[in-house]
Formats: structure tokens, sequence, C-alpha cells
């Protein structure tokens, strides 16, 4: 475990007509940098990314809520529930204003938090950011409908077991891995995947810093110059040879150079 990250605390944060204990990190001291974690993951993921900063800054990393070490929340959240609760943790832990760093899933949340309670976000720093949905190939497209179609089917015709294993079966050929994997969580999964942020992000006032691997499979730069386009006051960046995952480990260094220059914005000690 990294030194960063290793020593979790727990604090209670109310949201959406519930109260979770919620697991986070904190270390450093100085301006405040809150860091989001993409979808699968937890505030374990920039472990290595804190510690390739100093400590003159403080870093709080959170596990969401179904995430890490804090619990699945009792109804389907979507993404602004998620950006609803991020405003709590703030409010909990006296961080208004701060920076957000966001990671795949949690730079799409960053986005509706910025849109939504523009007074706790002084700017964005978005790794991999996903909140734009992808155009599925007409090929693609008709697969999926056709194997959904006779998944119904069987589901309708073949009494249960089989026919539930059947269409269970046939879901399988065309679901992602996230929703393979999803769990319990899958209700959440559905409404994330829908949600897109194309539509606030002209309303976006902040500074934002949008960086992408130029190898990234789960949300290619395109996504970032296509928000890059749509957003008043962003910087686009590709770091070359890195892919979604790689490039919060192996592409550390780089992100925290970038992190600096960003920072200067507002002066903050690094």
């Amino acid at each position: 475990m990294l030194a960063s990250v290793e020593r979790k605390k727990i604090v209670s944060v109310s949201c959406c007509n519930q109260v979770l204990p919620i697991v986070y990190s904190d270390c450093g001291e100085g301006f405040p940098l809150l860091y989001l974690h993409g979808w699968g993951q937890n505030l374990g993921a920039f472990g290595p990314l804190i510690d390739a900063l100093p400590l003159s800054l403080r870093h709080i990393a959170v596990d969401f809520p179904g995430f890490g070490d804090s619990p699945k929340p009792a109804e389907n959240w979507g993404v602004p529930d998620y950006a609803e609760f991020v405003h709590q943790f703030i409010k909990k832990l006296d961080l208004e204003p701060c920076i957000i760093i966001g990671h795949s899933f949690g730079g799409r949340v960053g986005f509706r938090l910025a849109h939504k309670r523009p007074e706790c976000v002084l700017g964005l720093f978005l790794i991999g950011a996903a909140g734009i949905r992808r155009k599925v190939p007409l090929r693609r497209r008709i697969r999926i409908k056709t194997i959904r179609g006779i998944a119904r089917a069987a589901a309708r015709c073949i009494p249960n077991p089989i026919g539930a294993k059947i269409k269970g079966s046939l879901y399988n050929r065309i679901a992602s891995r996230d929703y393979k994997e999803a769990g319990a969580m899958r209700g959440i999964l559905v409404k994330v995947i829908h949600d897109d942020v194309r539509d606030i992000l002209s309303s976006i006032q902040q500074p934002v810093t949008l960086l992408y691997g130029s190898d990234d499979s789960e949300t290619p730069p395109e996504t970032g110059r296509q928000m890059h386009d749509r957003l008043p006051n962003s910087d686009y960046i590709e770091l070359p040879g890195f892919d979604h995952y790689t490039i919060l480990t192996r592409g550390r260094h780089q992100i925290a150079h970038q992190l600096k220059n960003f920072l200067q914005k507002w002066n903050a000690t690094s």
C-alpha cells in the first residue's frame, strides 16, 4: 500500500435521504486537492500520483459510495446524485472551494459538480474523463438489437430456469466488461453510462485541464477534444504511449508536472 493512501479515515456523509460511512484518505497540508476515482476503482488508484506530489499540498482521496470500502447507496444513484454526494463531502470536511482531480467516471462527476455547485470548485484537472456517449457503429447496433430480441423471445417462450439461463447467456455476448462485473452496482452503471455532459460544458466557467493517453480505448482522446471544443476555459493535453490506466502509474510524473502548472493559476504551493 502506498504511504499516501494507507491511513484511511471514515466520515459520515448525508446525501439523498441516507447517511453513509465514507472511507477516504487525507495527507499533507495546504491547498486542498480532492481526488475522484474511476468506475470499478477506489481511492488507491491515485496513490502513485499523490506520492509524486509534495506534502505542501493537501491530498484528499475518497471511495465513492459502492466502491472500495464505502457502502453502496440504498437506491440506484445517477451521476447528479454522485455530484451531490461530493458536494456534501466537501462541506463535511470544510474543503470549499477546492480543486477536483478526476479520473474517468470521477471526471464525469466533476463536470456535474462544477455545473450545479460552482462555488465548491476552483478548477477541474481531469484525466481520461468520461462524459460523452460514444456512437455505436451500425453493425454493432444491429447485432445488439438482434441478440436482445432472441434473448427476450427465449425468456418468454421457454420455461424457467432454462429460458432465463439462455437469456443471460445471450446478454453476456453483448455486455461490456463493466456491465458483467458490476454486480449489485449494475443499476447504477446503467444510469451512469446514459449520462452525457455535452449540454452543460459551455456553462462551466472554471479553468479545466483535460489529459488523455494517446492509447486510451476506454475514453479515447477524441472524447477530450470534443469536450475541449465545448468548454470556454480549457486546455487539452495528450500524453503519448499511455492507456486509460497506465497514465496514472507510469505517467504519474508527467501528470504531476502538468498539475503543478495548473495550480500556478492560484499561486498554490507546489
